[in-house]
């Protein structure tokens, strides 16, 4: 016996002596398996069995699956004494707290009272108390069914002779804590880059026009000499951004010139123009120099910098209207915004280009959390219409959370979400399915998320007086405002605002402006909001009521305004002593969809105001559209306000160029108001070319508007050709459109010609020339059902009247990829960090561009392929969260002399907006293969490189051995009882090395 000890463990000696520990014999238990370090005190015996409370427990080797992986095997104490038809297996078997905390990696404390332990696990802490320990020869265990309160669910499979644990976390990613707190912290190999540039853009417009002021076009013209009224408008817009000093910033400068003039108008019969001051505008304005118009300046200038919760801006800033309903907005001012989120602020931030004016954008993004209580270790798993979408692990306090849910992404009504309760996570079938009640709250901020921007600095743009966007002079002084939001709960969200900055009529930076709002979500159909703003010179209260249904919505506005008469100076009312008025309003909006193909909509409002107008305090807007099928559309709309109509009616053959697919197609519309008729047609002769006309017809007269146009639409093939030399120039990317039109209208003939060429890679250029061409006739049509002041009133449009107009546009975008020269484009949008690997590798030895992968901390990310020379190639890894990171990369599709040898895997670091940039050289190198020829197995070979050794290797099967990662030069395999032998290495792998024994004279 003694020497089956020396052979055998402890725990493989128990296998032999306690079989009848097993309830039915098995064979295989007398094979050698893996086994786990049990850890025990002491040796084990079989002949003494422990009692407690009844229990027979005698110790029993076991085989271990963590999470359906098998982990070899065990011991584990078995009650002797339990019935196994009567009770269940897993209060039958008992694992050791020291085999535990090696299996799972749950940490053991005892309490200082002896009474337990407190347990520590990877989803939260319990502890254990006295009576649900037992003690064995020196250790402690616990059943089966006590894991269950450490979120482990452990079950004895009889067929398996296996004790099976679920658990929620893998504990073999799980690294031991080191002593005294040590830290393994990698020092960094690559940082972001501190400075560059992002993208460039440009945008100019030049318009000329000529107008004849003659007694017959302008009867109010006095004047008795006819003359013509030239104008001339150039802009062009200049800006770049990039990133520096760890943020991103931005630049823009603005131009513009304007000229005008009144000329007499010359004897030119069979002329274009009137005179020459048309063509001479029209010259100057293409040759005119930016350093000779009338004005440039600085638009825009700012940098700023963000991470997980803080966010900064200085510069020329603009506070974004982040709240809805009543509010106080301030204006454009010089000098600094900060903003802070709990949560994370990088989901509120405006995107930054040259065109940014903003720290915070409104989001209108409703994430909520979802909570509850489940199985204690087990699994909740978030379904949207029966799809998985998530699963979190329930901790041991049996309590559940879905952090951010994206609420406003779903439709409510159209949404089934459910939570499902799963005992452990291979589990295969829920232990139950609750429906979940949502609302939609109409908020920027999560459940629980605190959102404030603040901002100081001086009224205007200090660098451009003249900006768009300044509305107080330079020397307004100062300019502050504060907004917060936080969301309570799912359904409920408040906000506020205070600011000295306001955009009103009082020009007095002490004044102070504030506003309030609360948001709730009444059901998961309606919505309240309540909001109050005081400006100093005007109050406005404003409710809102929204109810939404499959087919239905129904909107309630109510608003009310008092003000000051004598701060607006306004005209004295019948009763002088009335300082503030009151305007009320109130609006209401039905939407009803019966199917997919019908929609009508009511919008009606109820106006009291404080200054009687002519209009009626009562007015409607109606409309219907229907779609009787993919061809034929109609729709109408109704204004009450000064009862206006409109109609439409569209029909298009595309059944037609569904089954032919040349191209081909025709349409015709029918439309009309109050005022006119038009009738248009139009023929697609194939992909490219189309004609239309169309004849409107005025309701008080007799007149007639025709108009006709051909368009053409082509590539750069069709103007360059399909030569090799052509699509070196990119002409491939190239769209053209050119149009003719013409009108006839009063006994006129007018005429257009345009041109607009669009480059995939964004740039676009259009040229265009009208003479006496009518646009439209005079009519009048509204376009919105909601807010009144977006009507548009085309009543009077003096197109027609232009004897010559002219207009050309250039713009285009250029971006800069990392480790690359400017190119034409728009740079990809992004707002987190990037990382460039630059990969060197030899001529002779290519590697396959298209299959190379890389990941961060061993999460594979995708990587697009920026360019490729002769021995190099460069891959962008894109929208990478600031962080540290290890890059790796995967050799698998690698030429072997590359993956023969660990490859490099360095530390680096990435921030936002700035790109990474880490070079990798692929180092050649290469192996020998052979075998012992006396075939033997476990035979340790020492390779040397001349006297240092290097590596070692150990035979396998029959003898055979591989060792790889050695560059070129000459080695010594080295092997005791074998003959030394000496290899070099050159540009190639050394194969089918035999390894001879010593002869016996060579033995020492």
């Amino acid at each position: 016996m003694a020497l089956m000890i020396k052979k055998y463990s402890s725990l493989r000696l128990v296998t032999l002596v306690s079989l009848p520990c097993m309830v039915i014999y098995c064979p295989s238990a007398l094979a050698e398996i893996q086994t786990i370090a049990a850890n025990t005190t002491s040796q084990l015996s079989a002949s003494k069995a422990y009692n407690k409370n009844n229990k027979v427990l005698v110790p029993s080797l076991v085989g271990v699956l963590i999470n359906g992986e098998e982990q070899g095997s065990t011991e584990a104490l078995y009650d002797s004494a339990s019935d196994p038809e009567r009770d269940e297996q897993k209060d039958c078997y008992f694992l050791s707290i020291n085999d535990l905390s090696e299996l799972t990696k749950v940490s053991f404390t005892v309490v200082d009272n002896q009474a337990g332990y407190d347990v520590s696990t990877p989803i939260g802490k319990v502890q254990l108390s006295a009576d649900q320990i037992y003690s064995y020869q020196g250790q402690d265990y616990v059943s089966l069914s006590t894991l269950k309160k450490l979120g482990i669910t452990a079950v004895y499979s009889q067929p398996d002779l296996a004790i099976m644990l679920n658990m929620g976390w893998r504990p073999a990613q799980i690294s031991v804590p080191k002593a005294n707190n040590e830290r393994n912290t990698l020092p960094i190999d690559y940082r972001s880059s501190q400075a560059g540039l992002l993208g460039l853009s440009f945008n100019s417009t030049l318009s000329t026009s000529e107008s004849n002021n003659t007694s017959r076009d302008n009867p109010s013209n006095n004047n008795d000499d006819d003359t013509t009224s030239t104008s001339r408008q150039i802009y062009a817009d200049l800006g770049a951004y990039g990133y520096g000093l760890g943020g991103v910033w931005g630049i823009k400068a603005i131009g513009y010139d304007f000229a005008s003039s009144n000329d007499l108008i010359e004897d030119r019969k069979g002329k274009v123009s009137a005179n020459d001051s048309f063509v001479r505008n029209a010259l100057n304005g293409f040759s005119y120099l930016p350093s000779d118009w009338d004005n440039w300046g600085l638009d825009n200038l700012y940098w700023a910098k963000s991470g997980k919760q803080l966010a900064t801006r200085i510069g020329i800033n603009r506070p974004n209207a982040l709240s809805q309903g009543a509010q106080t907005t301030g204006t454009e001012f010089t000098g600094a915004m900060i903003a802070y989120s709990n949560r994370d602020i990088g989901r509120h931030l405006s995107y930054f280009d040259q065109d940014s004016r903003s720290l915070l954008q409104n989001t209108n993004q409703d994430y909520q959390h979802l909570t509850g209580i489940g199985e204690a270790g087990g699994v909740a798993e978030l379904r949207i219409s029966g799809r998985a979408l998530a699963r979190v692990q329930i901790g041991l306090d049996g309590r559940y959370e879905f952090l951010n849910l994206d609420v406003s992404q779903l439709t409510l009504t159209d949404n089934l979400v459910e939570v499902a309760i799963f005992a452990y996570p291979l589990a295969r079938q829920p232990l139950e399915v609750r429906p979940i009640v949502l609302g939609k709250r109409r908020t920027n901020v999560a459940t629980d998320e605190l959102l404030i921007e603040a901002g100081i600095g001086a009224s205007g743009n200090l660098i451009n007086s003249n900006s768009r966007y300044g509305f107080r002079d330079n020397n307004s002084g100062t300019a502050a405002h504060l907004y917060t939001e936080y969301g309570v709960n799912n359904r409920l969200a408040v906000r506020g605002g205070v600011n000295t900055n306001a955009q009103n009529l009082i020009n007095d930076s002490k004044s102070v402006s504030w506003h309030t709002g609360v948001n709730y979500s009444l059901s998961p159909y309606s919505n309240f909001d309540f909001s109050y703003a005081d400006s100093t010179i005007e109050q406005l209260w404003q409710a809102q009521l929204q109810y939404q249904r499959k087919k239905l919505l129904a909107y309630y506005q109510y608003q009310a305004r008092q003000y000051d008469k004598a701060v607006l100076e306004l005209p004295l009312l019948d009763n002088n002593r009335i300082d503030r008025l009151n305007d009320q309003r109130h609006q209401l909006l039905l939407n009803y969809s019966p199917s997919d193909r019908t929609n009508l909509s009511l919008s009606q409002y109820y106006d009291q105001m404080a200054i009687e107008t002519d209009s009626d305090n009562y007015y409607a807007y109606a409309s219907i559209n229907h779609r009787f099928n993919d061809a034929l559309n109609v729709g109408a709309n109704w204004n009450s306000l000064d009862d206006r109509y409109s109609y439409r009616i569209n029909w298009q053959d595309i059944y037609r160029n569904r089954t032919a697919n040349d191209g081909k197609s025709n349409t015709i519309g029918l439309s009309g108001d109050n005022t006119s008729d038009t009738l248009s047609v139009r023929h697609q002769f194939d992909y490219r070319t189309s004609f239309g006309q169309s004849v409107s017809a005025l309701h008080d007269s007799s007149r007639l508007l025709n108009q006709g146009d051909i368009n053409y639409r082509f590539d750069g093939f069709n103007l360059f050709g399909a030569d090799a030399d052509a699509r070196s120039i990119g002409t491939s990317s190239i769209d053209n459109l050119v149009s003719i039109g013409y009108s006839l209208f009063d006994g006129q003939v007018g005429w257009l010609a345009d041109w607009q060429l669009t480059h995939r890679n964004g740039i676009n250029f259009s040229l265009g020339y009208k003479h006496r061409y009518v646009d439209a006739i005079p009519s009048g049509r509204y376009t919105d059902l909601i807010d009144d002041s977006s009507f548009t009133n085309e009543r009077e449009l003096p197109a027609w009247t232009q004897n010559n107009y002219l207009f050309a546009k250039l713009s285009f975008d250029m971006f800069k990829p990392p480790k690359q020269n400017l190119k034409f484009g728009q740079y990809p949008r992004q707002e987190a960090g990037s990382v460039v690997v630059d990969l060197t590798h030899y001529v002779d030895s290519p590697i396959n561009n298209e299959t190379l992968s890389f990941q961060l901390d061993n999460q594979q990310v995708q990587a697009s392929l920026l360019g490729t020379q002769a021995n190099r190639s460069q891959y962008l890894i894109s929208n990478i969260k600031a962080g540290d990171y290890t890059l790796s990369m995967d050799a698998t599709n690698l030429p072997l002399e590359y993956s023969s040898s660990e490859l490099q895997t360095p530390r680096i670091r990435v921030s936002n907006y700035a790109p990474t940039s880490v070079p990798i050289k692929l180092e050649k190198t290469y192996g020998i293969s052979g075998k012992l020829t006396t075939a033997e197995e476990g035979i340790v070979i020492d390779i040397y490189q001349k006297d240092k050794l290097i590596q070692s290797v150990t035979t396998g099967s029959y003898g055979y051995f591989q060792i790889f990662g050695l560059a070129p030069d000459t080695y010594t395999l080295n092997s005791k009882g074998y003959e030394a032998q000496s290899i070099e290495i050159t540009n190639d792998f050394v194969l089918k090395i035999a390894l001879k024994p010593l002869t016996s004279s060579a033995v020492p």
